[in-house]
């Protein structure tokens, strides 16, 4: 009789102690994931909210060439001449880029930051915010010397990006340019109000659409628009889109466009470098 209390008792014992040692484990902390709405850190022109991962270095190369693709024997335009963009993006630190470029519309040195600041995870609607400011410097400006107060620019910039059915990425970019025209002897400024479309057909391929309309202040003429299709493979990012813009650096493409009912052919190729 005492060997089948004992065994009963130490078999309530050990149940008793291996249920302490269950509620008792550690529970693991869940990180919440990053919300990856678009692909690329911009559609054309404009901004998304992506940011690549901590260390991760971006080289662009973009072109728009001058020449309306209805222009005779210029080959769709692509005779030239044309402007060129180069930059280069790094990532210091969790959602921080800074990207330095260069276009040769006036030499136009840019500097910029952009701060992915805001997910919401949300099966319907979900939301990412971030913001990007930035300074141009037009070093090659008629009849003036090149650290000219006159030749700076500044710019500030809210994304917000949605998804939705997980097919069709939507954005929006309120803009501010300070200092829109240069050539001006009073300094002028532009608000602008940036949208896109960008429709995921499949993994690779996807069509968008882009607009910058001038809600106030200067405009260079006409709003910016233009559509196309990206093609995304290991790393890179190739769009090929009909724009009625020029100007490829911020400061220079928030001022507006030059043609109104003519396209030209354009060209963005960003890669992802790790080291």
């Amino acid at each position: 009789m005492k060997t089948i209390v004992f065994i009963l008792v130490s078999l309530i014992f050990s149940l008793t102690l291996s249920q302490a040692q269950v509620r008792w484990k550690k529970k693991k902390v869940e990180r919440p994931v990053d919300l990856l709405l678009f692909h690329s850190t911009q559609v054309v022109n404009l901004p998304t909210t992506e940011v690549l991962n901590k260390g991760e270095f971006q080289f662009e190369i973009s072109h728009r060439f001058l020449p309306p693709i209805d222009a005779k024997k210029t080959l769709l335009g692509l005779d030239g001449p044309a402007y060129m963009r180069l930059a280069l993006g790094y990532v210091p630190v969790k959602n921080v880029a800074v990207t330095f470029g260069r276009s040769n519309n006036q030499d136009n040195y840019d500097l910029r930051i952009k701060y992915k600041f805001l997910q919401w995870a949300n099966a319907t609607v979900p939301l990412t915010a971030a913001v990007r400011a930035g300074a141009a410097w037009n070093t090659e400006v008629t009849d003036r010397e090149t650290s000219d107060p006159k030749n700076f620019q500044y710019y500030g910039q809210l994304v917000l990006n949605t998804l939705l059915f997980k097919k069709l990425g939507i954005g929006l970019v309120p803009s501010y340019l300070y200092n829109s025209h240069i050539y001006c002897d009073k300094t002028q400024y532009s608000f602008t109000m940036g949208s896109y479309v960008q429709f995921y057909i499949s993994p690779m391929w996807s069509l968008l659409v882009e607009a910058n309309n001038t809600i106030s202040g200067w405009r260079n003429q006409y709003d910016s628009y233009t559509f196309g299709i990206e093609l995304e493979t290991g790393g890179h990012f190739f769009k090929i889109f009909l724009t009625n813009a020029a100007a490829l650096n911020p400061s220079q493409f928030l001022a507006g466009a030059d043609l109104k009912n003519q396209w030209r052919l354009g060209f963005n190729i960003t890669r992802v470098l790790t080291f």
